[in-house]
């Protein structure tokens, strides 16, 4: 008779784990217990011969003391009006490296799913905008990944869960329904790692910043030096014979690369075009002889009217400037003859002057003689 009871448990146990991994509500809490009865009275025949099967599996697994409504029917139970079954608040952080203490909160937002699967889908989906690259480090080396962009099957390299209410750290793969079922309605961190979780101390970070993210010659405003510009700049000349433009053009594709962050200027130089913003400084050049011949006839027709156009206005120019040529020259005639007449009236005067010249008489010299010195006797 022991023997047969501890049968019995062991089945159930058997069961009773099975059934856990199988649907991810937590058998021992019910959240669903008032809708239970209005679940089971609208049932209908034909449901109840659908359950055939997981009628019988309830029957075997059914253990004396247990009451009449079974187990098995609470996981069955619908959520009312299509309600996820986990649903928490996530507060995404950007964390620089897995050891900082203080990661910036970027945004708040409700995770929610039917499954662990569907909440790690939706942690991706949340949180892929705070993913920049994932780094390696070959001997205390860091390097970029192969892969330029992540993707969902590197979740787990860039996202841990954090409850503050027990000052605990989740990786995904740890994530359990039941877990999942205690966090209903809390408030979750969740630690998004910018360039994965293999950035683990300040000392790596400084690191990659030093040999990845900042300019390998900066000037003194810390950005990208006129020599670096000038090299990127070769470069991207020489790596774009489709394209043809001035220097200056391929200076500034050079400088909003070096402006971009830094774990997209490879993918940036790599790209076939320019961007949409500077593409207007930039002539796509013709692959073969006769498009480029036809390219060179367009220009030297364009050339030849814009030459037409500016030859009209430099003839006006010159015709207004032989009209004012000819005004300053009646002036200066008229300033010559000027001159001339001020000369013959300066030589008039002169023979005038030296004709009329004042003489001594008679009368003069007996008025001189008349001329005495007498007291002043008003002043004294």
């Amino acid at each position: 008779m022991d023997s047969a009871e501890e049968q019995s448990e062991m089945e159930y146990d058997d069961y009773e784990e099975t059934e856990y991994l199988r649907d991810p509500v937590d058998i021992d809490y019910d959240p669903f217990a008032d809708e239970r009865v209005d679940a089971e009275s609208t049932e209908d025949d034909s449901v109840e011969d659908g359950n055939e099967s997981k009628d019988d599996q309830e029957e075997e697994v059914q253990v004396e003391g247990e009451p009449s409504q079974n187990r098995s029917q609470v996981l069955e139970i619908t959520r009312p009006g299509g309600e996820d079954l986990f649903s928490f608040e996530g507060v995404f952080c950007q964390r620089n490296f897995k050891n900082q203490l203080r990661p910036k909160e970027c945004f708040v937002k409700t995770v929610c799913g039917q499954s662990v699967g569907d909440i790690i889908d939706s942690l991706w989906e949340s949180g892929v905008s705070l993913v920049k690259r994932k780094i390696i480090f070959d001997d205390d080396v860091p390097m970029w990944a192969d892969e330029e962009k992540p993707g969902r099957e590197s979740v787990d390299c860039f996202i841990t869960v954090q409850d503050a209410t027990v000052k605990k750290m989740y990786e995904l793969r740890s994530l359990t329904p039941k877990l999942l079922q205690k966090w209903r309605g809390k408030s979750i961190k969740i630690l998004v790692h910018a360039y994965s979780t293999n950035v683990e101390s300040s000392a790596q970070f400084n690191d990659v910043l030093k040999r990845l993210i900042a300019p390998s010659r900066p000037d003194r405003a810390g950005a990208n030096s006129t020599v670096d510009e000038a090299a990127l700049a070769n470069e991207l000349r020489d790596g774009h014979q489709h394209l043809d433009g001035h220097f200056s053009s391929w200076m500034l594709w050079a400088s909003i690369i070096h402006g971009s962050a830094a774990h997209k200027q490879e993918t940036m130089k790599k790209e076939a075009n320019p961007p949409t913003m500077i593409s207007k400084y930039f002539r796509w050049v013709g692959v073969s002889e006769a498009a480029r011949l036809d390219s060179v006839h367009r220009g030297m027709v364009v050339a030849n009217t814009m030459n037409a156009r500016w030859t009209k206005q430099v003839a006006d120019i010159k015709i207004d400037l032989s009209a004012a040529l000819n005004l300053l020259q009646g002036a200066f005639k008229k300033i010559e003859l000027l001159e001339a007449e001020t000369k013959a009236s300066a030589d008039i005067t002169a023979a005038m002057e030296t004709a009329v010249q004042p003489e001594e008489n008679e009368l003069s010299q007996h008025l001189a003689s008349q001329v005495t010195d007498r007291r002043d006797s008003d002043h004294e």
